[in-house]
């Protein structure tokens, strides 16, 4: 899901810099570069090859908007004649797309209104934590990443960030008199791990539901065509909320021990919140009407595992859920009562068309192109060429190699460009190469699909990242060192989870 658009000052950087540049020509000369050299591949293989290095170039140094940059990818491959236009844009009638868009209009409601604010600041609340920075640092994380499973992990942080602003300021003061020996011209290391804790909690928590991001959709969608299984979203959790718990517990331990807070107590936090709660005053019309269809879609997305628990799978039941109410139904039918559920006279309904006209609609162009390149890839065979290229190369070294490797990669890939790039390359050519080295290929997917949405060193690796440290609070050197052993956590408890609970986790074969 992607965070809705939102007004921002006009920005002082100059349209033209040296990155933009290079890569405004760096993509076309790529371009022809591949489509005259001899290769050992098919027309249609080279000429995608092509338009795949070009559009993931572009993507990297944006010369162009990335939405731009993926429609005109897609263009490029009609144009050269990889496969007709039919197919190409075909994969926009894709449900993940409407699961999306679905997504969208339920956060632009919670932000509109301000729930999930005050989820926030009530979580906050309770009592033993407004007092304890590491508990604050704690409540902080959890609460990101229970928010970013159903709502975009840019917006859990657009949310949170403003909060955890106003708690620094508030509290500076009360560090600095405890600690005297502290400069006030460096971020205190404080903020920086409420702030870093709040991207990665919201990064990490995006895996706990297959519509937490766009990438958990594009993987699964991807796994579900290729293995000819049905990942229900009772499956998926089952799989994916051990491994974020445990992958939270790991973040939190990190962020702390690498940015230790000045001082463990602070005892005037209580009476900030309590401030900050009073502003917000009770809830509004829109709030309540907000949380019954965002509670009806949890339910509803989440029943079809209920029957499946009750009935067993394949029952009656269960099979009707799937069938009649898949999770972009769900999403669109909630995101419709939104425009049905009345405030007052004077605003009418909880959302208006005029709101759904201020969304970012580029997440979906994008997500629609990853979809067509995927399936490009496949259809051409260029997925199936990588794949038995790399495995030649790796030969057979046992499937434990083959899943660090696909989660180590997909993790790399994400910090220096978008996730969905990562979801978009590497998923396709995982099974001959999990094949190849020993690896059962469902696994060595699942591995790289949960992989790709992590990215936790760059300001650049996710939305959440890029929110918080435009704050000013996290020092970049301060972001890479700990996201770096964040990283290694996230691909040691990926692969052993995955692998693990895949035995366990039952995957309904269509």
């Amino acid at each position: 899901m992607a965070l809705p658009k939102t007004k921002t000052p006009p920005s002082n950087k100059p349209p033209f810099t040296r990155t933009k540049v290079i890569g405004l020509l760096l993509g076309p000369t790529l371009m022809l570069a591949i489509l005259m050299t001899p290769l050992s591949l098919t027309w249609e293989q080279q000429a995608l090859l092509a338009v795949i290095f070009m559009t993931v170039t572009y993507w990297i140094t944006q010369p162009i908007p990335i939405p731009v940059t993926s429609i005109l990818g897609l263009t490029l491959t009609v144009v050269l004649n990889v496969a007709p236009a039919r197919t190409v844009f075909g994969a926009f009638s894709s449900p993940t797309l409407f699961l999306l868009i679905g997504g969208f209009m339920i956060t632009l409601s919670m932000v509109k209104y301000g729930l999930g604010q005050r989820v926030a600041l009530g979580v906050l609340s309770l009592p033993g934590i407004g007092h304890s920075t590491t508990r604050i640092i704690f409540a902080f994380g959890l609460l990101a990443a229970l928010l970013s499973g159903v709502i975009d992990n840019g917006a859990v942080a657009s949310m949170l960030v403003p909060i955890a602003i106003g708690l620094v300021q508030a509290l500076a003061p009360d560090i600095h008199e405890k600690r005297p020996d502290l400069s006030d011209h460096q971020p205190l290391r404080f903020a920086t791990a409420l702030m870093l804790i709040t991207a990665y909690g919201a990064t990490v928590g995006a895996l706990l539901t297959p519509f937490g991001d766009a990438t958990n959709m594009v993987g699964r969608e991807f796994i579900q065509a290729e293995f000819d299984v049905l990942i229900s979203v009772g499956s998926w959790m089952a799989l994916a909320v051990p491994i974020v718990a445990v992958l939270f517990l790991l973040l939190v331990t990190i962020v702390i021990l690498v940015n230790r807070p000045e001082v463990r107590t602070l005892p005037n936090a209580q009476q900030h919140l309590a401030e900050h709660r009073r502003q917000l005053g009770r809830m509004s019309r829109g709030e309540k009407n907000t949380a019954i269809a965002f509670g009806l879609a949890v339910f509803l997305w989440l029943l079809p595992a209920l029957m499946a628990l009750t009935f067993g799978h394949g029952s009656a039941p269960h099979l009707f859920l799937v069938q009649r109410l898949p999770p972009p139904v769900v999403a669109i039918l909630v995101a419709c009562s939104l425009f049905l559920m009345p405030v007052n006279r004077t605003e009418g309904f909880t959302l208006r068309w005029r709101d759904v006209r201020q969304m970012d609609w580029g997440p979906v162009l994008l997500v629609g192109c990853a979809l067509a390149l995927g399936n490009l890839m496949t259809l051409t065979g260029l997925a199936q060429v990588f794949g038995a290229g790399l495995a030649d190369r790796i030969g057979n070294v046992g499937p434990l190699i083959v899943s660090f490797l696909a989660s180590g990669t997909a993790i790399l890939f994400s910090e220096i460009s978008t996730n969905l790039v990562s979801i978009t390359v590497l998923v396709p050519t995982i099974p001959p190469v999990a094949e190849a080295g020993g690896g059962d290929p469902l696994v060595v997917a699942l591995i790289a699909t949960f992989s790709a949405i992590y990215g936790f060193m760059l300001p650049i690796s996710t939305s959440a990242n890029a929110i918080v440290f435009g704050s000013g609070q996290v020092p970049v050197w301060q972001m890479i060192k700990t996201g770096f052993f964040v990283d290694l956590s996230g691909i040691l408890v990926i692969v052993t989870g995955v692998t693990m609970l895949l035995h366990i986790v039952q995957l309904v074969s269509l």
